[in-house]
Parts: C-alpha cells; structure tokens; sequence
C-alpha cells in the first residue's frame, strides 16, 4: 500500500485482488451515475408534459443545464483517474451517493476505512 495525501490529490495504491473489486464497485457507480441521470431528464419531460414550464425555451435551457451539470460531475469523477486515484474516485462516489457503504464490504478493512475517511462517512467508534 502506497498512500500520498497533497492539496488536490489522493493517491492509494491497492494489490491485483483489491483492483479486482474496485473496479467492479467503480462501474457500477458509473452505472448508477448515468442512471440518476437519465431520472434527473425524466423529471424535467414529466414537468414539461404537465405544463409547469412558461415556455419551450425555459423548458429546454433547464434540460441542457441538468445534461450538463450531470456530465460535468461525471467527467471530474472518473476522467483521467489510472489505479492509483481508484480509492479517491470511490470515496467521491460514496460521498454523492452513487455507491452505498454496503458496496465497498468486499474490501480489505484498511481499503474501506481510507474509503469511507476519504468520503466524510466514517464514523469513528
């Protein structure tokens, strides 16, 4: 284990079987992600169908906006983030809540606890 803490960058260094694990805990998040996505868009057809927007333009710059605003989260997560930033990409998603403490329970107990730390849901006992 190699950990590095700076002002911008976390970095831990995880063994072949703990990768294993993360990166099927990190696609799923991923997954999710685009999944609350997806909802964040369906709300806004529903109020558009139901009227609730003054006009076609209001309704579509609130559509681009949440497209956007939902890229943008997903970009600064997961781009250019190699193995090193995995622990960092999985507390971030724990911390939006993309991924839930029960996800991360195949960890080694040190993997999950810098997880948990790193997103601000440790509680100390």
């Amino acid at each position: 284990m190699i950990l590095i803490l700076n002002d911008s960058n976390m970095y831990y260094e995880l063994s072949k079987s703990q990768k294993k694990i993360a990166r099927k805990v990190m696609d799923q998040g991923l997954l999710n992600h685009y999944k609350k996505s997806l909802s964040d868009v369906k709300t806004l057809i529903q109020k558009w169908d139901e009227g609730k927007f003054a006009t076609p333009k209001e309704a579509y710059l609130f559509l681009y906006q949440t497209v956007n605003d939902n890229d943008e989260n997903i970009s600064r997560i997961y781009d250019r983030k190699g193995g090193s930033r995995w622990v960092e990409v999985m507390a971030e998603q724990l911390h939006v809540g993309v991924i839930s403490p029960e996800d991360i329970d195949d960890f080694d107990e040190e993997v999950r606890n810098t997880i948990l730390t790193w997103s601000g849901l440790y509680k100390r006992k």
